[in-house]
């Protein structure tokens, strides 16, 4: 299970009021994490190499598990994708769960849309990229 904390701002489900800090639980597939250092080389002529780190992004690739087409969980997970989909930050933390968190990390939302993929009539997945702060 990863845990995700956010602020609700769209797509309420019906358990949830404007502005409600929310913190569910998720079933995800996958949740890769990658790294990617951002940084600028020269090469001198005499060719020595001289880097300069700017920062460096971690990010996860999520896909959810299997959800019923219209399910609670379904409706939960939209409710979160719209309303971080502005860069709100939230806290996700990838192994913890609700009564034991593991590592909280504060995340936004890197991925411009997410991908609804149908498994047959009576299920869909989700899959979006998150970044760290």
């Amino acid at each position: 299970m990863s845990t995700f904390t956010y602020t609700a701002r769209r797509e309420l489900t019906p358990d949830t009021d404007l502005l409600d800090i929310v913190t569910r639980q998720f079933r995800l597939l996958t949740n890769r994490r990658s790294r990617k250092p951002i940084a600028k080389k020269n090469t001198s002529l005499s060719g020595a190499v001289e880097s300069l780190l700017m920062r460096s992004e971690v990010r996860y690739n999520c896909q959810s598990e299997l959800l019923e087409a219209e399910g609670l969980i379904q409706a939960q997970l939209f409710e979160f994708l719209a309303s971080v989909e502005n860069a709100e930050a939230f806290t996700f933390d990838r192994r913890g769960t609700i009564a034991q968190p593991d590592n909280p990390v504060e995340c936004v939302m890197d991925s411009v849309n997410f991908a609804e993929s149908e498994r047959g009539f009576k299920f869909t997945q989700l899959g979006f990229v998150i970044r760290e702060t």
